[in-house]
């Protein structure tokens, strides 16, 4: 699920310690998604991170659906 990369989601993600990188899913093992599900940048952390393939940050973020808290 994406969604615009606002400031203000941002801020709320320092705020109430979001964390939906894939290093805090209970599903990733090993150093991969036992889904097998693809990075769509959910690996990068924290959300505002420059994109290494562009060097910007990103306009959105992505949500994945099974992402489970460890």
């Amino acid at each position: 699920m994406k969604f615009p990369l606002t400031d203000q989601l941002i801020a709320e993600a320092r705020r109430f310690e979001l964390r939906s990188a894939c290093r805090d899913c209970f599903y990733f093992v090993g150093g991969a998604c036992a889904h097998a599900w693809p990075d769509e940048g959910q690996g990068r952390w924290p959300l505002d991170a420059v994109d290494p393939a562009t060097g910007a940050r990103p306009e959105f973020v992505s949500f994945c659906k099974e992402f489970e808290l460890k």
